[in-house]
């Protein structure tokens, strides 16, 4: 712990980084620090930036699709101090800025990426090498856009190309590599997978307690995530709702025996919700459970 001892609420996880350049492949190490999760259209530079000023340790940016990342065009903004990336204009399409951000954030960032094959994730991974800390591969996205695609849980029907994406990823790129999952339809299906993109190379995985075909509408099943973290020897991160610290808390207790984390994922009435009071309950949190290496 560092400094004054947080909460059990208020672990997350950081990045040890084994050598402070870009490229350099992090030693994962989920404990005592606080993450903001992905979160579309919301996770972007001005909140990535304030969860960092609030206490965050790590920070993930929003689903951004392969392809398009991969034909942007990287400026550095001086007046700004960013770093942008800005699509080509297309049949009289203008440029738009993908994404954006700074040094500050760098040894802090995790891309999330749409993506559907080794090809794409390669391209996409190299594109924004120098500006990440990790890559991580979105395997849960259940959106019409993203399976329809080839991109998302769509992957979790093939679960070879996840493999291959992670095979390729880590022999040309030294950052470490995750994969965003959902359960599958039996606990031995789920633990195969998982167990597959451990061989394949992954430093970690997140499972999010739901089913495909369910939305947030429906409770995650966390009583099923306790199995498949034991299932492997890397850091599993289970994701879904809780709505209290204190239920969040028997959870850890109760259920997983792991380490909590909690994310923001509608923080933007409350940023800094990571140092709110134990009294307060921000308007929903995601959590995930961790097992160490």
């Amino acid at each position: 712990m560092r400094g004054t001892r947080r909460p059990l609420t208020v672990l997350l996880f950081f990045i040890v980084y084994a050598m402070a350049v870009p490229g350099a492949l992090a030693t994962i190490n989920f404990r005592d620090t606080m993450v903001l999760a992905p979160m579309v259209r919301v996770s972007n530079l001005p909140l990535r930036l304030l969860s960092l000023d609030h206490g965050a340790d790590l920070v993930w940016t929003e689903e951004i699709i392969a392809q398009k990342i991969a034909a942007c065009n990287r400026v550095v903004n001086e007046e700004l101090g960013t770093v942008e990336y800005w699509s080509p204009e297309i049949r009289g399409n203008p440029s738009a800025r993908i994404f954006y951000t700074t040094e500050r954030e760098r040894s802090k960032l995790v891309f999330q990426a749409g993506v559907g094959n080794a090809e794409d994730a390669l391209a996409a991974c190299q594109t924004v090498l120098n500006d990440i800390s990790v890559f991580d591969i979105n395997c849960g996205c259940p959106k019409t856009f993203s399976v329809q695609g080839g991109m998302g849980a769509a992957l979790l029907k093939e679960p070879e190309r996840i493999a291959d994406m992670i095979k390729t990823l880590k022999r040309n790129v030294n950052i470490p590599i995750t994969a965003k999952l959902r359960l599958l339809e039996s606990e031995a299906d789920s633990v195969r997978l998982l167990q597959m993109l451990e061989k394949a190379g992954a430093d970690a995985l997140t499972v999010h307690c739901r089913y495909t075909s369910q939305r947030s509408s429906v409770p995650a099943h966390q009583s099923l995530l306790n199995p498949l973290v034991k299932s492997v020897s890397i850091p599993v991160l289970g994701n879904g709702d809780i709505t209290s610290y204190r239920s969040a808390t028997f959870s850890v207790s109760s259920s997983f025996l792991s380490i909590l984390i909690l994310l923001p994922l509608l923080c933007l009435s409350s940023p800094s919700l990571q140092t709110s009071p134990p009294g307060h309950h921000p308007p929903r949190l995601l959590f995930e459970i961790v097992k160490p290496k």
